[in-house]
C-alpha cells in the first residue's frame, strides 16, 4: 500500500485544474460530492451543484456526457510487487469527480470503507479555485477486562 499514497496524490494535484476548469465552463460555482462505506464497501452517494438552478436545468446529465482529459491511477504487477502510476484518459465529468473524491479519501485514510466505514463531503468552491475534503471515520470502541483468582 505504501506505494498507492504518493501516487494517488499525484492523481488529485494532477486533475485537480482540468476539474475546476470543466466546472467553471459549464457555469459551476459550487460542487459537493458526499460518499459513504462500510462493510468493504464505499462509494460516492451524491452529487449537490450550485447554483440550484443549474441543478434543477439538468446540469447532472451534462456531468455525464461532457468528457475532459483525467489522470487516473492505474497499477501493474511487476517483479513480486504492484507498481503504481497515472494513466491519461478520457472521461465524462461525473465520472472524474466520483473517481477523484475516492482517491483523495484513499490517500489519507486508505481502507476508509472496510468495516465500521466511514463518510465525507469534498466542496469543490469553483470560484475561489478551492477544494475542501472533510472525512469521518465510524469504529466501535470496545473495553478488555482480565481477572483472575
Amino acid at each position: 500500500m505504501m506505494g498507492y499514497s504518493p501516487k494517488s496524490f499525484e492523481a488529485v494535484h494532477a486533475n485537480r485544474q482540468p476539474l475546476l476548469t470543466a466546472l467553471a465552463a459549464l457555469g459551476i460555482t459550487q460542487l459537493v460530492v458526499r460518499y459513504e462505506g462500510g462493510g468493504d464497501s464505499g462509494d460516492v452517494s451524491e452529487l449537490e451543484i450550485f447554483p440550484e438552478l443549474l441543478a434543477q436545468a439538468n446540469i447532472a446529465n451534462t456531468l455525464k456526457t461532457q468528457q475532459l482529459t483525467y489522470h487516473c491511477l492505474a497499477g501493474e504487477y511487476q517483479d513480486g510487487e504492484y507498481r503504481y502510476f497515472l494513466q491519461e484518459q478520457q472521461s465524462s465529468i461525473d465520472s472524474a469527480l466520483r473517481d477523484f473524491v475516492l482517491t483523495w479519501v484513499d490517500a489519507h485514510h486508505g481502507g476508509w470503507e472496510n468495516n465500521d466505514g466511514g463518510s465525507g463531503t469534498m466542496t469543490i468552491n469553483v470560484t475561489e479555485g478551492t477544494f475542501r475534503l472533510e472525512h469521518t471515520e465510524y469504529y466501535t470502541e470496545c473495553s478488555n477486562y482480565e481477572y483472575d483468582l
